[in-house]
């Protein structure tokens, strides 16, 4: 849809509504003494008219976003379609066409951190320059004593020695390479009301809040990561496909097409997916424009919660579109961050040193975080903020009026997730801890067994 018939829509919705509501009126008049029913009817009728406006106008309004959203996309896919030397390939990557979802992730190399008694170890990637056609072969070094954070992609400081996880080198649209793993595995997931694990055979278990069918998920198999939104449950699968189950009022469900994703994210009403290529694929509800995420680049971490989604870059910089109500994420300039996680209304973000950030709705101090250090993983819920230590500790702050922040006895927890009300965490030798809000049997996870732990 053009600039041109976009302002045309928005013109006759102006035109037509207020002539024809004028029209009726006046004939609403001439026939009020001799005919109150038809008066009455006209008036009805020149209501109708009135009311139409404003569908008409966000009709051309949405045209004119979607008319945006396409040319940028285009931008991009011109210098994929450049590298392919397939010009006819641009128009897969319109959203105007229903296949645009499907963008093909780039290539890949893979290698491993070898096992070594040196302090460091350093391995060759490539950093290739799509507009000049060129490639630098550069070597990157690594600390043997950090591990890999699945969750972030990055190498962060904590005991046990190298990890021999395989990591992804990524051909990159930059000067320099980085680093994510190929499938960013989160095995366990808080929900709304609801919580989710994987098991090690690839099955997943849920309990809590069924009414939408969000724990309805017995059958899904070869899953390697969930999330969890506010009514529904989202699972990634080890072919880069997502599956979807519970509420989808509003399409958040509706991903089965999607492929080449490496990273799965689930707000309240929406679902946000991250391509191997960097770039993320959204559906679901999009009042405030939370799912307007088509022209991210250079993506290696997502998360939602309620109203908006957040992405991190490669370069430690922050992504954010949806409401900002309450200063959600509005006004952020970080750096050097590895890990982001968004709250009912706020945003918090781990740096690279270990310290976390925080911004947003602060009332139940949520936000009180600065005093945090050697943390590894974070996660928010509603309207608390969680922490994982690098020695398996967690900590907490928050509204706590379920005990959802009652995690200072917690020990040996590699991964950690927050609900609405409640927490959860998985534990070096598979089992599930969880605390909070228990109404629906979110925290009922003391039989979930062999949860997968491997990757984490």
């Amino acid at each position: 849809m053009s600039e041109q018939q976009t302002t045309f829509i928005k013109v006759i919705s102006f035109i037509g509504g207020f002539f024809g509501a004028a029209i009726c009126v006046c004939l609403g008049l001439k026939t009020l003494k001799t005919d109150l029913v038809m008066t009455v009817l006209l008036l009805l009728l020149a209501a109708v008219f009135l009311m139409l406006i404003y569908p008409l106008y966000q009709i051309g309004n949405l045209g004119k976003t979607l008319a945006e959203h396409d040319k940028k996309i285009r931008v991009l896919a011109k210098k994929h379609a450049k590298k392919k030397k397939d010009e006819n390939s641009v128009n897969q990557y319109s959203p105007l066409n229903k296949h645009a979802q499907n963008i093909p992730a780039s290539q890949t190399d893979t290698v491993s951190i070898p096992q070594t008694d040196e302090k460091t170890v350093r391995f060759p990637v490539v950093a290739e320059h799509p507009e000049t056609d060129t490639s630098d072969e550069l070597t990157r070094e690594f600390s043997m004593t950090k591990q890999l954070n699945m969750h972030t992609g990055e190498l962060l400081a904590v005991p046990g020695g190298a990890s021999t996880d395989s990591l992804e080198i990524y051909r990159s649209f930059r000067n320099t390479p980085y680093i994510v793993p190929k499938m960013m595995t989160l095995t366990i997931a808080a929900g709304g009301l609801h919580t989710v694990a994987v098991r090690y055979n690839g099955s997943v278990v849920a309990t809590g809040h069924t009414q939408y069918g969000q724990c309805d998920i017995d059958e899904w198999r070869d899953i390697v990561a969930v999330c969890a939104g506010g009514h529904h449950t989202v699972g990634l699968k080890a072919n880069g496909t997502a599956v979807a189950a519970g509420y989808s009022g509003y399409g958040q469900c509706d991903i089965s097409e999607w492929s080449g994703l490496c990273a799965v994210a689930a707000g309240t009403c929406h679902t946000v997916g991250l391509l191997e290529n960097g770039c993320c694929v959204a559906k679901g509800d999009n009042t405030y424009g939370q799912c307007d995420v088509y022209d991210w680049t250079d993506v290696i971490a997502v998360s939602a919660n309620a109203n908006y989604t957040v992405g991190l870059k490669s370069d430690g910089t922050i992504l954010a579109v949806g409401a900002n109500t309450k200063g959600d994420w509005g006004g952020l300039h970080w750096g050097s961050i590895v890990a982001v996680a968004t709250g009912g209304c706020h945003t918090v973000g781990l740096k690279s040193d270990g310290t976390v950030v925080a911004v947003g709705n602060n009332a139940n101090k949520q936000c009180e975080v600065s005093r945090w250090n050697r943390i590894v993983a974070i996660t928010a819920g509603n309207f608390h903020t969680v922490g994982l230590r690098d020695d398996g500790t967690v900590v907490a702050v928050g509204h706590n009026g379920y005990g959802q922040c009652a995690v200072e006895n917690w020990k040996d927890v590699i991964a950690i997730s927050a609900g609405r009300h409640h927490t959860v965490a998985l534990t070096k030798n598979g089992n599930i801890l969880a605390t909070g809000d228990n109404t629906f049997s979110q925290c009922a996870v003391a039989d979930m067994s062999d949860i997968k732990t491997l990757g984490i």
